[in-house]
């Protein structure tokens, strides 16, 4: 069945608004990292106070190792199973385990959580939303298709990261301390909360999306082609998987850095307290970053190639991230930097993949190459974590300056990649590709 007219921006939505809580749950330590170590130190006694930062590195790792190895898998299903069955199942399971995750298990227990979130957004969520993304739109429209999911996933990244600082606040004593024993009560609301969406949203998919969705450029006798080994090895052929791969290998890079350390970084470093520092880590993970996905689809139509937008955010992304470190003793400045920082970080996410049209990926072949480019470039899910855990456990604050000269080092490499991948898009155009 072919979506048409103003139903396809409201499958857009519904499916973006699905991947705002699968990106939202197992990345809390983006907004709330100073309340999880009170939560598994004092509220809990899941881990000792010198292990909390490399604790949640490693559970952050578990979703990261799952989420690198589904994602071929999650891409292969997406092209051989229905869209729909994939989100409704990705759904129920992550909703599931929110609600475990609200009881604050114990360690073992809250690493196989992060473990099945792994596999229910890797192995089932990802590439279906993306494909699913990628049908609504002809290839002229794929940047305002992906910037405006990305749009709305961020506005209700707002709403429900907002919504996590009202509830997690209300710990917060008089002396701006927080009260372990409210704060894993409010953490248990926020948790249902959560789960309680994901059901919600499970609920909508399969009252208003089809299970055979056909493409708004694939001919009818096409848009039910099972998934075959030799698409695989075409995928896997293709130079712009690879240059993809990397490109958004190096731009996820500044947001596993910006969006996972940023907040900590305001607290432990420039001194703010935990609740004003998760309040500017919802405005940049969230309000900016809804802004400037959405943006960034018109400034890279402006520009006209989506690889050198990319490009150009990177040198911008690099050169601030320099400020960040040499900034830092002077609070304002520094906090203003860091703002501006999450406006060119966040903005890229908007268009990472309305790359494939530019490099030549067909939409036959979009879950298999959304699933090998996913676990090529998401692999900061697998290490940072648990690298920057330990830097900042062995090195104290100073950590957080390696944390940073890791971004710059990839911003650089990925202004050379950015280059690389517009000039073969320049030939596939020429050559009539």
């Amino acid at each position: 069945m072919r979506i048409t007219g103003g139903k396809r921006w409201f499958v857009v939505a519904l499916c973006a608004l699905m991947a705002g809580v699968m990106v939202y749950v197992p990345f809390l330590r983006y907004s709330y990292y100073d309340q999880m170590c009170i939560l598994f130190t004092e509220y809990k006694q899941v881990v000792s106070a010198d292990t909390v930062n490399s604790f949640i590195g490693n559970f952050g790792m578990a979703f990261g190792i799952v989420s690198m190895l589904g994602y071929p898998f999650g891409g292969i299903f997406a092209d051989r199973f229905s869209e729909k069955w994939l989100l409704i199942a990705g759904g129920g399971l992550m909703g599931v385990c929110s609600f475990w995750f609200g009881m604050v298990p114990g360690k073992m227990a809250i690493i196989v959580i992060h473990l099945l979130y792994g596999v229910g957004t890797s192995f089932m969520i990802w590439s279906a939303y993306l494909k699913l993304t990628r049908k609504m739109g002809n290839a002229g429209e794929q940047g305002r298709m992906f910037s405006t999911s990305e749009f709305v996933r961020g506005v209700f990244g707002t709403l429900i990261g907002f919504a996590g600082v009202a509830l997690l606040g209300r710990a917060a004593l008089p002396s701006g301390e927080l009260d372990p024993e409210i704060l894993g009560l409010q953490w248990r609301n926020l948790m249902f909360l959560s789960g309680a969406l994901f059901f919600l949203f499970a609920l909508l998919v399969f009252f208003f999306v089809p299970s055979d969705v056909i493409g708004a450029e694939t001919a009818s006798d096409e848009a039910q082609k099972s998934f075959s080994l030799v698409n695989v090895i075409k995928v896997l052929k293709m130079p712009g998987t690879w240059l993809i791969s990397l490109l958004i290998f190096c731009c996820f890079s500044f947001t596993s850095a910006g969006n996972g350390y940023l907040s900590a970084y305001t607290v432990n470093v420039l001194g703010i307290s935990e609740t004003l520092a998760s309040t500017f880590a919802v405005v940049r993970n969230y309000i900016i970053a809804a802004l400037m996905t959405f943006a960034i689809g018109f400034v890279s139509d402006k520009i006209g190639s989506k690889s050198k937008t990319l490009g150009i955010y990177l040198v911008i992304a690099s050169i601030l991230g320099v400020a960040l470190i040499v900034t830092k003793s002077a609070v304002i400045l520094c906090i203003m930097v860091s703002f501006l920082f999450a406006i060119v970080y966040t903005g890229m996410r908007g268009i990472y993949f309305a790359t494939l049209n530019e490099v030549g990926i067909p939409l036959s072949m979009t879950g298999i190459a959304t699933g090998i480019i996913s676990m090529l470039c998401y692999l900061p899910d697998v290490y940072f974590a648990r690298l920057a855990g330990f830097w900042i456990d062995t090195f104290g604050n100073k950590g957080y300056d390696y944390i940073w000269y890791w971004a710059i080092g990839c911003g650089i490499l990925g202004i050379l990649v950015a280059w690389l991948t517009y000039r073969y898009s320049i030939k596939l155009e020429k050559g009539g590709k």
